[in-house]
């Protein structure tokens, strides 16, 4: 079994220049040259809008609703407090996140590979997911703290190991709960090896409980100053009750979500992002099951191959795709195929001709995505706007321009909005509800939509918009709670603007 993984076994000025490298790829996907952030697009829109709600003096949990633990607001938080809100924030966090797992991917590589092989798996998640879903939102936060959990229970599986590891699984379960079940892959990795090894009680029992009390002290501490914050009862009814009950209301909140949503082939620009569903949703969950099948097959004939570290990546990554299945959307799938694509590169790294050709084919598809990539984002549709958040492009997103461009003609920053968070982050606009979005399914409950009346009310909120999916997805009219909200803005308001995918913006009447 390979010792250690240590520093010295990667030059310093190669994993310099694969850093490098690797932020010049984010850069030009997240930044327009010279070097415009792109529009905080997706659900980091929500974290940046709830952190500049707190920045604003608002407490998360009391005064308005959210379902992870505020690991990702508290991050955002604190740069705005830094920094002040700015549209950058966001693009940055990504290149330093992207650049981050990759380095992690290379330092878990080289403990079970050796050779330029070590650099696939993580060009692979660069070139793949993780541009695939460029959107600082929890998940990445999460994954990346869960990932460096993992690799110091590869390096060291000490009881100072274990005792660090479980300190990370818990703070990447402080940006989303999901992570606990990724942490249980470590567990069940400790009582494999307790067997196979016919160690004593004791000896399991002291790791599991340096792993364990280290992960729930990380919890415990991370989110006490916020359940205080809060009370108990809010803290628990938002990031547990509301989880178990309401959040799988949206059918891509569900199970049958798992390649609900592949990517249109008639678009050139979607290319690289049908490689990327084909691909993941291939090997994740199927490498897993097959190193499995290996394990058994071949760790007595193979003694040298270290199939301890082979295995405890292979339990994590299983037990994150556990974690994932009851909402298997393509973003989520993409979120956990880190550790997949580490042992997919180790089951090509072999003499066989079959195993040449396709990791032949998958260093040429990464190298090749590296290159189209940036030259697809540098080159699609854009616009430009100068917000109060700065100046901001709005590359391939045409709808949210116009509604962008025609809301900042309107407001001023401190106005209160009711729509989008994306806008009211980018315009520093003022979100009057205890929700960021509404949807008409039970993830919007009777009481956030009274919430949002009487927020209308109060604050003579003078412009309201509405998502064309808030008429067209109702499935089950019982679960559809807005018509309150529909039936005060036809009393109080009128249809101001229809936007060209559908959606409305409506004013209060004079």
């Amino acid at each position: 079994m390979p010792g250690p993984v240590t520093a010295r076994q990667i030059p310093n000025r190669v994993m310099l220049g694969v850093m490098l490298a690797s932020a010049l790829f984010l850069f030009l996907q997240t930044f327009i040259l010279p070097g415009v952030p792109k529009i905080a697009n997706g659900d980091q829109g929500i974290h940046l809008s709830l952190a500049s709600r707190m920045l604003d003096g608002q407490k998360i949990y009391r005064d308005f609703d959210h379902f992870p633990l505020p690991g990702t607001e508290l991050i955002y938080f604190t740069l705005f407090k830094i920094f002040g809100v700015r549209a950058w924030i966001a693009p940055v966090m990504l290149i330093l996140i992207g650049v981050s797992m990759t380095w992690v991917s290379i330092r878990i590589s080289a403990g079970i590979m050796s050779g330029p092989i070590v650099f696939l798996p993580g060009l692979l998640f660069l070139v793949l997911p993780f541009s695939g879903f460029l959107d600082a939102t929890h998940h990445w936060y999460s994954m990346l703290a869960g990932m460096a959990g993992l690799l110091l229970a590869l390096e060291r599986r000490t009881t100072r190991g274990l005792i660090g590891s479980g300190l990370l699984w818990g703070v990447a379960a402080c940006f989303s709960q999901s992570a606990l079940v990724g942490a249980m892959g470590i567990l069940a990795f400790l009582f494999w090896a307790n067997v196979t090894r016919a160690e004593s009680k004791r000896s399991l029992l002291r790791k599991v409980a340096c792993f364990l009390g280290s992960l729930v002290s990380a919890l415990v501490l991370f989110n006490a100053y916020f359940v205080w914050e809060a009370g108990f009862r809010r803290f628990f009814g938002d990031t547990v009750v509301f989880l178990f009950r309401y959040y799988s209301a949206d059918s891509f909140n569900q199970a049958w979500a798992y390649m609900a949503d592949p990517p249109p082939l008639r678009i050139y620009s979607e290319w690289p992002d049908v490689a990327t569903f084909l691909l993941i949703h291939l090997i994740v969950p199927l490498v897993y099951l097959l190193f499995m099948v290996r394990y058994r097959r071949e760790r007595r004939l193979h003694p040298d191959v270290p199939w301890d570290r082979l295995l405890l990546i292979a339990f994590t990554g299983l037990f994150l795709f556990l974690g994932t299945i009851h909402s298997a959307g393509f973003m989520r799938m993409y979120v956990i195929s880190f550790p997949a694509l580490i042992l997919v590169a180790w089951f090509l790294n072999a003499n066989l001709k079959s195993e040449v050709f396709l990791l032949r084919s998958l260093w040429a598809l990464a190298l090749v995505l590296a290159v189209a990539r940036p030259v697809i984002a540098q080159t699609r549709w854009n616009k430009f706007l100068s917000l109060p958040t700065g100046y901001t492009a709005f590359s391939g997103y045409p709808a949210l321009y116009e509604k962008c461009k025609w809301v900042s003609e309107r407001t001023r920053p401190g106005d209160y909005f009711l729509d989008d968070p994306q806008i009211c982050f980018a315009l520093r606009l003022r979100d009057p509800s205890r929700v960021p979005f509404l949807r008409p399914t039970d993830y919007t409950r009777p009481e956030q939509v009274e919430n949002a009346v009487r927020s209308l009310k109060r604050q003579h909120v003078n412009f309201v918009g509405w998502y064309a999916s808030l008429d067209d997805e109702i499935v089950d009219p019982s679960g559809d709670h807005l018509a309150p909200l529909r039936a005060y803005l036809r009393g109080h308001y009128h249809l101001a603007h229809t936007f060209s995918n559908g959606d409305e913006m409506w004013q209060l009447n004079q």
